[in-house]
């Protein structure tokens, strides 16, 4: 039998840019491996969370030159984070680079939002997570609940247990509403503030966020696989929940250094337990890790996701 390698086979796949390689970059891995799509990180630093484990450079994103030779590699470029100078993306699409989200964006999207933590008496924070497409297409995932200790986000409940069915609809119009009106390209997710039923538009996020990590196991389609389906101009994917709730813990570095030993115990108490590891250093109170349980019964749910935080974390023993 005749073996013929077609080594134009890459090329018809294309390669998408990634500026900034931690943990949420760590996690577009998988889609874009399932997709054939290839990847290409820009890091800080090669022990980068994501660089671990995907072909990436390193430089320093404030720097012009170096995105535009890194450009040179991609078909497009799009964000782990929200640090790039406004600057550095108009340079960028000056040259002729595609940039998703737009910079136009980044700049309609600082004059929609503004902290307001300080001056509402608000009773819980939610997030609407949103994608769009270049074409128009839009989708968005149900409200997640974000339960924080000291301004941390030490959990996430999907839906909003918090909030009422009517609530919820209002917050998803008003996110794909936003998305429209700056012409987003990629995700958004859009954190707002509950006063009875009432929402105020806190802050804007225009790359993937920690508030959706429960759509890895909890969507039948991911953010980091819809984000990168959004700025290819793809059909969108389904964003249904596949369980009536999804709880994600996030794990805060403590003194526990060892990671992996925690395995056993968890998996033998709650083998429905996802794990996903971000390898990196543990320092106290860094997020280095999230677990995830889906579900019908939600007092359960957050039972065994609180438990498996704490214990990875070194706050309980058992």
């Amino acid at each position: 039998m005749l073996f013929i390698y077609d080594s134009d086979v890459n090329e018809r796949f294309p390669t998408v840019g990634i500026i900034g390689a931690g943990q949420l970059a760590r996690m577009m891995v998988a889609p874009a491996t399932a997709l054939g799509v290839n990847l290409l990180l820009f890091a800080q630093d090669k022990e980068d969370s994501a660089a671990q484990i995907a072909p990436h450079v390193v430089g320093d994103y404030r720097n012009l030159s170096q995105l535009l030779e890194f450009a040179k590699k991609c078909d497009l470029i799009t964000f782990e984070h929200q640090l790039v100078p406004l600057s550095v993306i108009k340079g960028l699409e000056v040259a002729g680079v595609k940039v998703f989200p737009r910079s136009q964006t980044f700049q309609s999207s600082q004059d929609k939002a503004a902290s307001r933590e300080k001056l509402i008496d608000f009773e819980s924070e939610i997030a609407v997570m949103v994608s769009r497409s270049e074409h128009g297409q839009a989708t968005s995932w149900a409200p997640t609940q974000l339960v924080k200790s000291d301004g941390i986000c030490t959990l996430t409940i999907t839906p909003a247990p918090v909030i009422s069915s009517s609530v919820a609809e209002q917050a998803q119009h008003l996110a794909l509403s936003i998305a429209e009106e700056i012409s987003l390209i990629g995700v958004m997710t859009v954190e707002m503030l509950v006063k009875a039923d009432q929402l105020f538009v806190n802050e804007l996020v225009m790359s993937p966020h920690y508030s959706g990590n429960w759509t890895i196991e909890g969507s039948r389609t991911s953010q980091f696989e819809q984000l990168l389906r959004a700025t290819l101009d793809l059909p969108l994917g389904d964003p249904t929940m596949t369980a009536p709730f999804a709880v994600v813990g996030n794990i805060l570095g403590g003194e526990k250094r060892d990671m992996y030993r925690p395995y056993l115990h968890l998996m033998a108490r709650n083998p429905e337990l996802k794990f996903h590891q971000y390898k990196k250093e543990v320092h106290k109170g860094r997020n280095i890790g999230h677990i995830t349980v889906i579900g019908k019964n939600l007092l359960e749910l957050k039972e065994i996701a609180e438990h498996a935080r704490d214990y990875m974390s070194g706050e309980i023993d058992e």
